[in-house]
This record gives structure tokens, C-alpha cells and sequence, in this order.
């Protein structure tokens, strides 16, 4: 088997770029025609997608097209057609979950990977070698498994069909693509890309009476079908000496932040596996005080482990970070001194002269500088950079690749 691909999420063109520029093999994104599970992203246009082709095959990439909605009669048709023009456009592969819509794709574009979707619940080997038998070159396999059961299904099937899992990023309450939450309670599909979350809600329960009781209450409340967020980052040796093809990272409508932080954790722990050095706890726990730094909820290994009954229900809806998103690189250049660049930084969220602010490279090298001798486009000095993605001009005495993203720590008491 070949090298592990690190997949990572494209919620615009943007979020694109970021994934590769910190170390992602591939990347899967959604089209403006619909037919994608995040219809609230700035999903691609064709032309993005030609440019996000371009430049994935510049650079040893690939783009993957999620088409995974469950489909009705009038979809089918507009589904095919939009996979003939992606095919057209030369993407690498279609992300598909429903059987009707990779029957149909199959016939019209034979050359076409296609990538079953985990809506698709792909449990068992024998599932996966029906997807083989019809076509598919990828099955990503359902959230529910345990390792030994995904390692059993590596072993039976790994040879005949790339397998794809997911480490990190949130999880559904229920068997993906089954919930009907969403759709009863605020007539929004999440089998149609428009989930409202109505999981992550404090729910009551009324004992038939004029009482209301509480389901196991806690101080926060009740939050009964809430998930914590899936964290696979120490078990990734696991998964590469069992023969899994693909690691994939949920968030297509997280920040760019998310996606850096969150591609380059695991770029560096699968670096290391895969060039035969060891993933040490030293090592882990720094990585994980990376992806703490972004947005998220408890993070927990759900399935993965057997034996660890409820560890994927959390308390709180309620989401953590260690460290504020407070920009992107968007320039810098040399100067005439040597030892000095001129960097113009993106503003995404509020800091000021004399906060502490960190560049996190693409690389493993993390620059950590106090704000000061800020200024505005129009040269005037900045003191509190507060106006959304203004322009934030200052000096570094190091080179920072554009992308680069900037993150302020908060202050642990």
C-alpha cells in the first residue's frame, strides 16, 4: 500500500488553499449545484472547482465532489449531469451515498471514481465488496465501527477497495444520514444538506403531568443526544499498520483556523508514523494542545475503543478553544534590511498593542511575537485592531508564508 492521504474539508476556496498549504493530500468540497450535506457552505462554482483541479494537479493533489444527499426522482437526473460536468472539469472522485445516484452516475461516467459516502453506513466487508463489484474505488466507513472491527474489514477487503475513516471533527447522534430530528422539528433535512442541530438542544421531559422533570440533570442542564467531537490523533500508527487508505477531518464550515491547526496536527503525527518514527506521548500531548486551540467540543474517541460505554455524550452544547483566531497572512515581503519583513495580516478577530500573538507555520515552527508598531492601510497607527478583516500592517524579524494564521492564546486561570 501506498502513502496514507490526509483528507481534509474545503468549505470554500479559501478554506482550500489553507488545507493544502498545511499539509492535506486531498480535499473534499461541495458544488453550488447542490447535492452536498453542507448546503450552508460558500460551495464551489464550477469555475472554483477548474481552479481547485488546476492547482491540486500542480501540486501532486486531488479534489474530491461531495454528491451525498438521499435523493428524490427529480435529483436524480440534475445529480448525473452535474457529475458529468465535474467529471468534464477532471476531479478526482465524487463522494456518493445514495445507491440510485451511483448507479446512475456509474452508467453515464464509467470513468469516474466514485467514493461511497459514510451516510451509507458501510459497516462490514461484505457491504464493501458489493460497492467494489458496482464500480466504487473508495468506501469511507462508518463512524460506528470499532478499530478491531475496521481492521478486520482492512484485512478482508484492503486490497480490492481503498477504505477511508474519520478521525476528527463532530459526530452524529445517530447512524449518519438516519437522524430525522432536524426535518420533524424545523422542516430542515439533514439527508439534504440543512441540518439544524436540534441534537445539540437542552431537552425536557414531562412526566404526563403538570411537572416538568429533568433527564439526568447536571448543572448545565440536559443535553441527551448531544456528541462530543471524534479525536483519533493518538491512535493514527493503529490505522496505518492496519491498511486504512484515507484519514479524513469533518468541518467544511469551520474556520480557516480549524482547518490549519486542525491539517497540520495531523500532517506531523502522520509524518512521523509513516517515515518510521514513533508517535511518543511527548509528542501526542503537544500535538493535542494544537488541536485544543481551536474551537471544539470535548473531544472523545466514540467508537473506536470498545468498552467505553456513553464516552461519546457530552454534557454541553457549549464548545472550547485555548486560543483566539485573530488572523491570516495575506502578504509578506522583504525589506531592505535583511532581518526584517513587512507583513500585512488579515484581522478575523479583536487583539491589540501588546498582546502576545503567535504565527503557526505550515512547517512545525510556531512564532511567537508581542503586537506592537501597527498601523492601517493608510499608515496610521493602530492600537486595537478591532474592525472586521481590516488591514494590519506591521514588521517581523522572520519570513511567514502567506496563509500563515495567527492565533492569540487565552489566558488559562
Amino acid at each position: 500500500m501506498g502513502r496514507v492521504e490526509l483528507l481534509a474539508p474545503g468549505g470554500n476556496y479559501s478554506k482550500m488553499m489553507t488545507a493544502f498549504e498545511y499539509g492535506a493530500d486531498a480535499v473534499y468540497i461541495g458544488s453550488d449545484a447542490g447535492f452536498g450535506l453542507r448546503s450552508n457552505c460558500d460551495n464551489f462554482t464550477l469555475e472554483e472547482t477548474r481552479r481547485a483541479v488546476e492547482y491540486a494537479n500542480e501540486h501532486g493533489k486531488k479534489i474530491y465532489v461531495t454528491l451525498n444527499i438521499f435523493p428524490r426522482d427529480t435529483d436524480i437526473e440534475r445529480m448525473v449531469q452535474q457529475a458529468e460536468k465535474l467529471y468534464e472539469i477532471g476531479v478526482h472522485g465524487v463522494i456518493v451515498s445514495d445507491l440510485g445516484a451511483f448507479t446512475a452516475i456509474h452508467a453515464k461516467v464509467p470513468d469516474l471514481d466514485i467514493h461511497v459516502s459514510t451516510q451509507a453506513n458501510n459497516l462490514n466487508s461484505a457491504t464493501c465488496r458489493v460497492w467494489k463489484n458496482m464500480g466504487a474505488t473508495r468506501v469511507n466507513l462508518a463512524r460506528e465501527l470499532t478499530f478491531e472491527e475496521i481492521k478486520n474489514i482492512a484485512f478482508n477487503v484492503g486490497r480490492d477497495i481503498e477504505l477511508e475513516v474519520f478521525v476528527h471533527g463532530a459526530m452524529c447522534m445517530s447512524y449518519s444520514g438516519r437522524c430525522m430530528l432536524s426535518d420533524y422539528m424545523t422542516g430542515r433535512s439533514s439527508n439534504r444538506g440543512d441540518c439544524a442541530q436540534p441534537c445539540r438542544w437542552e431537552y425536557l421531559r414531562s412526566n404526563g403531568d403538570t411537572d416538568t422533570v429533568y433527564i439526568q440533570e447536571d448543572k448545565y442542564g440536559t443535553y441527551l443526544f448531544n456528541s462530543k467531537d471524534l479525536c483519533l490523533l493518538p491512535y493514527l500508527p493503529d490505522m496505518v499498520k492496519a491498511g486504512v487508505h484515507a484519514l479524513k477531518i469533518e468541518g467544511r464550515m469551520k474556520s480557516e483556523f480549524y482547518t490549519a491547526l486542525t491539517v497540520r496536527a495531523y500532517r506531523i503525527a502522520l509524518d512521523i508514523v509513516e517515515n518510521g518514527g514513533e508517535l511518543t506521548p511527548e509528542i501526542v500531548d503537544e500535538l493535542l494542545k494544537e488541536v485544543n486551540m481551536v474551537s471544539h467540543r470535548d473531544y472523545s474517541t466514540g467508537f473506536f475503543l470498545e468498552g467505553i460505554r456513553g464516552a461519546q455524550v457530552y454534557g454541553s452544547s457549549s464548545y472550547l478553544r485555548d486560543a483566539d483566531f485573530v488572523g491570516i497572512v495575506s502578504e509578506c515581503e522583504a525589506t531592505d534590511d535583511d532581518s526584517a519583513w513587512r507583513v500585512v495580516i488579515s484581522q478575523r478577530s479583536v487583539f491589540e498593542e501588546g498582546d502576545i500573538i503567535e504565527f503557526v507555520t505550515p512547517s512545525q515552527e510556531i512564532h511567537s511575537i508581542i503586537a506592537q508598531n501597527m498601523y492601517d492601510d493608510k499608515g496610521e497607527k493602530v492600537i486595537r485592531a478591532n474592525h472586521a478583516k481590516m488591514n494590519v500592517h506591521t514588521i517581523l524579524p522572520f519570513y511567514v508564508k502567506p496563509r500563515t494564521v495567527i492565533r492569540k492564546p487565552i489566558r488559562q486561570n
